[in-house]
């Protein structure tokens, strides 16, 4: 009797140090990259054509992830937390993207269990809980604040850039994305959404466990609505149909970048550029005798010592 107690007693301890002993962590990293005409994206270069067959140029995007998760095998989630910020601090959840940082494209989480992960979800911005005034008080997040007025809190993205209007002329170029509100400013709307993408992820310890999440911009603007920057102008923070156009089309924006997808964005920039222009050309610019290879080259120069000027 007393050597069954002893069996039980050793089997309950035994199970107990089990399910009590801490699973084994890795660190993740999430890297951040941009598509758009099945090319990596090139800044200050008047290269690109939208589905309206506006002609334009990106100069920055700076935006907001919050909430990434991770999917197991059993379906459970776990959120990602900054490295480096307390996780009793909201401030953890939230990653701030811009392509003038270019550390910043790099997302370091706190280690998380090792295993596979077969999904991932995240907010694209700032859900209505998260998104309110004073919640940033450092650079460069704070630069990100969307007017009281409006409906107050933070920009989930500044995407800008120039396009060449009906004109012909180059034109400012706002896609400021953030929470909409009527004409009165009496209603508000939230334009945040939640992906979530299949991955094939195994975390392994003491190894270099990432991941590629690519932003494809040209997605924007097509699928379902054709975004047509003369039509909805130069900027949308007070134009909620505009707002809630791009939320739809938000839909297939972002994707897990394959390692064939990191070769074809590895080719020789210089060379897609001028291939992209001359294909563009091709279809029909609005002056094709003046938006000619040099031309555009010697515009962007001039359009970078204006605004140095200004600046």
């Amino acid at each position: 009797m007393k050597k069954r107690l002893w069996f039980i007693l050793v089997f309950a301890l035994t199970a107990l140090y089990s399910c009590n002993k801490p699973r084994e962590q890795a660190d993740f990293d999430l890297l951040v990259d941009y598509q758009i005409n099945e090319g990596p994206l090139l800044l200050d270069t008047l290269c690109y054509t939208n589905e309206a067959g506006n002609t334009f140029l990106i100069t920055e995007v700076q935006w907001f992830l919050s909430n990434i998760e991770l999917k197991n095998e059993t379906g459970d989630w776990t959120m990602l937390h900054q490295r480096g910020v307390s996780d009793t601090l909201d401030l953890c959840r939230f990653f701030y993207i811009d392509t003038n940082i270019p550390e910043s494209q790099t997302l370091h989480a706190k280690p998380v269990n090792v295993g596979h992960y077969n999904a991932i979800r995240f907010t694209f911005g700032l859900d209505e809980n998260d998104n309110y005034t004073g919640l940033f008080n450092d650079l460069p997040e704070s630069e990100m604040f969307w007017p009281d007025m409006l409906g107050g809190g933070y920009h989930y993205m500044k995407l800008n850039g120039k396009y060449v209007n009906e004109e012909g002329r180059l034109a400012p170029l706002a896609i400021h994305l953030g929470i909409g509100q009527n004409e009165e400013c009496t209603q508000f709307y939230q334009n945040y959404f939640i992906v979530e993408i299949p991955i094939d992820l195994t975390i392994k310890a003491n190894h270099e466990n990432q991941i590629h999440l690519a932003m494809v911009i040209d997605n924007w603007f097509r699928n379902p609505h054709t975004y047509d920057f003369n039509v909805w102008g130069s900027h949308i923070m007070q134009n909620q149909e505009a707002q809630r156009m791009l939320n739809v089309n938000g839909n297939d924006v972002f994707k897990i970048i394959t390692q064939s997808d990191n070769k074809h964005t590895s080719m020789n920039i210089g060379e897609h550029t001028e291939e992209t222009f001359r294909a563009l050309m091709k279809k029909a610019a609005p002056k094709p005798g003046f938006w000619t290879w040099q031309n555009v080259k010697t515009t962007i120069a001039q359009i970078h010592g204006k605004d140095k000027e200004q600046s």
